[in-house]
């Protein structure tokens, strides 16, 4: 590190001075790898990928960058961090698995990690790649057995090229013998199937040949469905364009409609199948499909807070609330100053299970980057009353005088609406707002005015006794 490259200190220098520009970055990992410095490359990819860590194909790089430098377990252990980020990236599991088939070639104890790989991509519309690799290696490897419960499993994903599956299984239950069929088919199928038991098929051939006929007319009729659910799904893929990220890239009003919808049908769908009793195939209770979609469309939508939050949502339905805070945490770290309502939603998420010191993180976190946005004060504020109601009224005091300080009409009309917030609190006395619009009697903005009419119809009467206060603690009269 004591010879820097010029080229590479003013490169730095500029993402230094621009680092919301992608081009500038991807110039800096050019000149960074031109210097064949594995201390600069390594800088250069870290910095890239904690600014952006959806970038699948930089991840692979740098992973590759540790294999030419001879080390192997940071290699592993690249693409393991990038898996934590982008659990169902297609791209990612294929070049980490091409790896460690390369190191490892032909080991049966590569079987968890295809495992793996086939919980987290295995519901990818473009699953066909990993599949065939996944396949190929149990081939390689003699595990008949897991070789047909795989294709058995395959064949009810709807996929791109669903169909040379079937093939493959149709083959295989046409050249079965009697050692094989015992992995199409269990023994309590059998009989419920054709009343067989195995000795039958010993005794008569026939009966082998009629078991045959059976099965295939089974899996042809799972063919359909899988074709019908293929072909529903082939209609918003093709509307969706590229399937990887862009830094700042924005989408078209289509390609985010198309996201959407393809998002709540199957959603939907999965929700109809689940009623149907009779209905045998993976979409049934399949909360993998769903979680391997929405990962897809964050990886390309990951700058636009709906989907976030929609995500968020889902595990919501399904009372799985640190799941949803988890996934508005991750949203949170993609976009830490524009998408404000992820923040909110996360606080409100905190607020509900009273994590209230979580909840005041990060809205001193926000308040850092935003110092003067209302509606995370707004947020302080509430959970000020939850937690020490008693200091409410000081807070606001205190940020209103802040605020006309600053000489900023727009600003300072925001934040008057905190006059309107005054009156929900219960901690703060009737008599002590009531010398809060004397003080402020010069003001002009519409919430001011707003909010002092209210307390005149309504608070400021003779009937209203103007000392009375809740007991300490919860003090919303509400509660």
């Amino acid at each position: 590190m004591s010879e820097i490259p010029d080229k590479w200190s003013i490169a730095a220098q500029d993402i230094a001075n621009h680092s919301d520009d992608f081009t500038k970055w991807e110039n800096f990992i050019k000149i960074s790898e031109s210097t064949n410095s594995s201390k600069l490359i390594i800088l250069s990819y870290e910095n890239l990928l904690v600014k952006y860590p959806y970038l699948e194909q930089y991840w692979i790089n740098y992973a590759r960058w540790f294999f030419k430098f001879n080390n192997l377990p940071k290699s592993i252990e690249t693409f393991k961090r990038s898996l934590k980020i982008i659990p169902n990236s297609i791209l990612l599991w294929n070049t980490y698995l091409d790896l460690l088939l390369k190191i490892f070639p032909n080991d049966e104890n590569l079987l968890p990690y295809f495992e793996t790989a086939r919980i987290s991509i295995g519901y990818h519309y473009y699953s066909s790649i990993f599949y065939d690799k996944y396949l190929k290696f149990l081939n390689d490897t003699n595990l008949i057995h897991e070789y047909y419960l795989l294709l058995r499993i395959i064949i009810q994903v709807p996929q791109h090229q669903y169909l040379k599956y079937f093939k493959i299984y149709l083959k295989l239950i046409e050249n079965a013998d009697l050692k094989s069929i015992k992995y199409i088919i269990t023994s309590s199928d059998l009989k419920k199937l054709t009343n067989f038991k195995w000795v039958d098929l010993l005794i008569n051939e026939n009966n082998f040949k009629k078991l045959k006929l059976e099965l295939k007319k089974k899996f042809t009729d799972l063919y359909i469905t899988t074709q019908f659910h293929s072909w529903k799904f082939y209609n918003f893929e093709k509307k969706l364009g590229i399937n990887y990220y862009i830094p700042h890239r924005e989408l078209t009003r289509l390609q985010l409609q198309t996201w959407r919808s393809y998002l709540e049908y199957v959603e939907n769908l999965n929700l109809k199948v689940a009623i149907k009793d009779k209905e045998q195939n993976l979409l049934k209770n399949n909360f993998n499909q769903i979680d391997t979609l929405y990962n897809r469309c964050l990886i390309v939508t990951n700058e636009y807070h709906f989907f976030w939050i929609k995500y968020s949502n889902y595990y919501l339905n399904l009372n799985d609330i640190t799941k949803a805070k988890s996934i508005l945490i991750n949203g949170l770290y993609m976009n830490p100053i524009n998408n404000l309502k992820i923040r909110i939603r996360l606080i409100d998420l905190y607020i509900i299970t009273l994590e209230f010191d979580n909840a005041k993180a990060i809205i001193h976190e926000g308040l850092k980057l935003l110092p003067y946005n209302y509606q995370l004060f707004y947020k302080l504020i509430e959970i000020e009353h939850f937690t020490l109601p008693s200091n409410v009224e000081k807070l606001i005091i205190s940020k209103i005088t802040e605020i006309s300080k600053l000489k900023n009409q727009q600003l300072e009309n925001q934040f008057d609406y905190l006059f309107m917030e005054m009156l929900s609190y219960s901690s703060i006395t009737v008599s002590r707002l009531s010398k809060i619009f004397e003080k402020y009697k010069n003001k002009k903005s519409f919430n001011y005015l707003k909010a002092r009419k209210q307390f005149m119809s309504f608070y400021n009467k003779p009937t209203i006794m103007e000392d009375k206060k809740l007991p300490n603690g919860w003090e919303c009269e509400y509660f």
